[in-house]
């Protein structure tokens, strides 16, 4: 039953490793509109490893591991393979994160600079405060 429950959420993995990798390519390209079906997508399947983990827990508790190896629920292949996996993950979502952010920061650059309200605080040489307003369109260069 353990290793069932297993080979299902190792299977859910791969899907969500599947899945980050489309996302970075996504993000990469700049296809903003695909990123909402990868999201739920995203969402689905962590749902469903969480009820697979769950039940798991509800059958063995707490086991570790190396408690299912020395059992001999699995093999330690399988749980390499687990592991290898989860990291794969773990790289992939970081590096999406990050694009996302890189992302962010380019809108909010390009949003500040056309923006028409930007306002620069600098003072005039009779040291009152001017408030001019800075754009792409009167920035002087």
């Amino acid at each position: 039953m353990i290793k069932e429950i297993l080979i299902s959420e190792l299977n859910i993995l791969k899907q969500f490793e599947a899945l980050l990798e489309d996302e970075r390519k996504v993000l990469l390209n700049n296809e903003s509109s695909k990123l909402l079906y990868i999201i739920e997508e995203k969402k689905n399947l962590a749902l469903e490893l969480s009820k697979l983990e769950r039940k798991r827990k509800d059958i063995y508790g707490n086991k570790t591991a190396n408690d299912l190896i020395n059992e001999g629920l699995v093999d330690e292949e399988f749980i390499d393979e687990f592991t290898r996996l989860t990291e794969i993950i773990k790289e992939k979502n970081e590096l999406n994160a990050l694009l996302t952010k890189q992302s962010l920061s380019y809108i909010k650059m390009y949003t500040n600079l056309l923006s028409k309200d930007n306002k620069i605080v600098t003072y005039k040489g009779t040291g009152k405060v001017d408030e001019s307003v800075q754009s792409i369109f009167n920035t002087t260069i």
